[in-house]
């Protein structure tokens, strides 16, 4: 209905308007009109039927107090004058009918009343109404008359015939007038859009409408008119620059020829650049070598070749060796040339459908395909771990590099890429803790180490707060008087499922977790503590050493925390000797050295821990102020019997003392190494000859029992 509405023409669409609303105002009027005068009405035939109501029950007073039935009854025959009255009753106190009026052609046993209550009824056929007869405020009886609504029916028929004749009669008037002056908005907008059509059709924009007012829809024609205009002058405008456009474009089309030509160029650059993109995407822009992402796509079709044709095929996880120190020691500069060499030589152990990519840092990854057995896997690691055995030269230094791998198998070890990255990532992690220079085939029971290693991790967060850490020391003892002059604090755990953890364990978890500024904070405030009591016990412990990682000693308030240990357990600063690992040493070496400088003002003793195992020579100690050094213990397990470790031990020595620093021999498990290490000058010693790692109260036992002439497991 709508849309048939807005389909029609304007003038239509104003003459149905106009007709809709005079009709919905004569309608509206009209209802006004009527309920108003019929509710009137009604009020009026209530007033009049109560006061008669009310009459009559004080005419028929005397009536019932005399028990007068034909004076009730005549007083309701005057009742037979109202043609309205349908039925009239008196009812005496007790209810019963005293007297009664039925009008002759009315039933008398069809109008019981509705109701006995005092209130007006206003039905649809009649009015009827209850009211008290009362006698010196005394009900004495009651009034019913009932009262029909034929004068209210005839108004409304009356009303209804009037409407019916006058509505026809406004339609009319109401559509005469709308079509005359509906013209007077319409006639100006159809010429307006007889114009548009012809100026749509003709194209001939001289045209114009006329406005005859000054009206929106006068405004609207002069627009239009305007708008005419304006297309007219450009019109004119767009002639005088054809000839102009025909010439540019015969310019244009010489210079679009040469730039067609030089787009032809810059797409072959360009095709050139995304191949350049395209190949580092998906290679690696140090070595050249195939990256993560492009190894794995190479491993899921390789896997699904290998299912097709049932083949076997290896994953092998390399990992550098104590790569970390080259890059902290040399450079990173100087790491970037061994990490492509390593590349190349790594070209060399494999076929040419082998992939070698480099994952990370220092980790590479060889995917072998199409395998015998996994026995050519093995052999690819040992070509890889002998290849690696020739030095590599880099700015005229000699670097020895060797590396951790790790092996998984399709199908044995999984099926897909994920799976068997991650099961050779596992095994290369297992070689390393094993050690390094080999390489492991991915095995089952490798995933419950895993699993041990991360519920490890997840328990250390803990371990503090629940106070399973402790501390256990071993004796330095010197080597002439045999006696204990210090201790080393090393860290225990007492897990409450897996038992005690040694420090080989928690250690690394601790520097990974970021855990390792807490513990070692804990530790310090524990050793100095512990060192403070048996100072205070009179025993001859010169000094407690705690170990230091390099994290620690690269944190802004290292010192203010240290500063504030000693204070807090009131020890001498001269009790105390902080190891640092050489590797730690070289990490910053002049923020390490300032650091270091801050420890030795405030009376602390500094000490190089696994000295030698570094890449760097004695000749940067005169840098550090550092009051010892401990040889390694990797060069202390089979001297004296090995030359080489024991001409190594010597030189230390020698040069050590001649920086007037004293030296510590760690690992000495037998009397030929501390003889050893006595002659040649060495201060003092610690190792499981003399005493392992014990509780604090073991410790102090051994305190006890030490003298110049006894020293636990130090006889010749």
């Amino acid at each position: 209905m709508l849309r048939g509405f807005r389909d029609l023409s304007i003038r239509r669409k104003l003459i149905l308007i106009m007709m809709l609303t005079s009709s919905a105002a004569l309608l509206l009027a009209s209802i006004t009109f009527l309920t108003n005068d019929t509710l009137t009405l009604r009020r009026t035939l209530t007033e009049d039927l109560v006061t008669l109501t009310d009459m009559i029950g004080a005419n028929s007073t005397a009536a019932l107090l005399f028990d007068d039935r034909e004076a009730a009854t005549e007083t309701l025959g005057i009742l037979s004058k109202q043609t309205s009255i349908m039925k009239a009753e008196i009812y005496d106190l007790s209810g019963t009918l005293f007297a009664e009026y039925v009008r002759p052609d009315i039933i008398s046993s069809k109008l019981q009343p509705v109701s006995s209550s005092g209130k007006i009824r206003l039905w649809d056929d009649y009015i009827e109404t209850h009211r008290d007869i009362v006698l010196d405020n005394e009900v004495v009886g009651r009034v019913y008359v009932r009262s029909d609504t034929l004068k209210l029916r005839e108004r409304l028929l009356w009303y209804l015939v009037i409407f019916t004749g006058v509505l026809p009669v406004a339609v009319l008037v109401t559509y005469l007038l709308s079509a005359r002056l509906q013209r007077v908005v319409t006639d100006p907008i159809v010429r307006l859009a007889t114009i548009a059509r012809r100026i749509s059709t003709e194209k001939d924009y001289r045209l114009r409408a006329q406005a005859e007012a000054h009206d929106e829809v006068g405004d609207l024609i002069d627009s239009f008119n305007e708008m005419l205009t304006e297309i007219q002058d450009r019109d004119t405008e767009l002639e005088l620059h054809r000839d102009q456009l025909e010439q540019l474009v015969g310019r244009r089309t010489s210079e679009l020829e040469a730039a067609n030509t030089q787009l032809a160029l810059a797409k072959e650059r360009a095709e050139s650049a995304a191949e350049r993109m395209a190949y580092q995407a998906y290679h690696d822009s140090l070595t050249g070598l195939p990256n993560r992402a492009l190894m794995n796509d190479r491993l899921v079709t390789a896997l699904a070749h290998a299912h097709r044709e049932v083949e076997m095929l290896a994953v092998l996880f390399l990992d550098l060796d104590r790569f970390k120190v080259i890059n902290d020691s040399l450079g990173h500069l100087f790491g970037d040339q061994v990490l492509c060499a390593v590349g190349e030589r790594l070209q060399s152990c494999v076929r040419a459908e082998d992939t070698i990519a480099r994952v990370g840092g220092d980790e590479f990854m060889i995917l072998l395909q199409d395998v015998e057995s996994a026995t050519d896997a093995g052999n690819v690691a040992e070509k890889i771990t002998d290849v690696l055995k020739s030095p590599i030269y880099c700015n005229d230094q000699e670097l020895h590099i060797t590396t951790s791998i790790g092996i998984s198998i399709y199908p044995d070890d999984g099926v897909d890429s994920v799976t068997l990255m991650k099961q050779a990532d596992i095994a290369m992690y297992r070689a390393k803790e094993r050690g390094l220079n080999t390489y492991l085939y991915y095995t089952a029971d490798m995933d419950a180490l895993s699993h041990h290693r991360l519920t490890l991790e997840n328990s250390l967060r803990k371990a503090i707060e629940r106070e399973e850490l402790e501390i256990f020391y071993q004796p330095k003892v010197d080597t002439i008087s045999r006696e204990i002059i210090g201790a080393e604090a090393l860290v225990r755990w007492r897990h409450p499922e897996f038992g005690v953890v040694s420090p080989e364990q928690i250690i690394p978890l601790a520097e990974e977790t970021g855990l390792i500024v807490a513990i070692g904070e804990w530790m310090l405030h524990t050793a100095c503590a512990q060192q403070k009591k048996w100072l205070d016990a009179g025993h001859s412990v010169a000094r407690v050493a705690v170990n230091l990682s390099a994290e620690e000693i690269g944190r802004r308030y290292m010192f203010d925390t240290i500063d504030r240990v000693l204070r807090e357990t009131g020890l001498d600063p001269n009790n105390l000797e902080l190891e640092i690992t050489e590797s730690a040493l070289m990490q910053n070496a002049q923020t390490t050295i300032a650091v270091l400088r801050r420890f030795k003002d405030l009376g602390i003793h500094i000490a190089i821990d696994d000295f030698g195992t570094g890449y760097s020579s004695l000749s940067y100690l005169r840098r550090f102020p550092i009051d010892s050094i401990k040889i390694d213990s990797s060069f202390v397990h089979e001297i004296p019997h090995n030359a080489e470790d024991a001409s190594i031990a010597t030189a230390i020595i020698a040069m050590a003392h001649s920086l007037n620093l004293t030296v510590v021999a760690e690992g000495v498990e037998n009397r030929q190494q501390l003889r050893f290490f006595r002659e040649k000058g060495c201060e003092a010693v610690q190792g499981y000859l003399l005493s392992p790692p014990v509780p604090a109260e073991e410790f102090t036992q051994l305190l006890e029992k030490s003298s110049p002439s006894t020293a636990v497991g130090t006889a010749d």
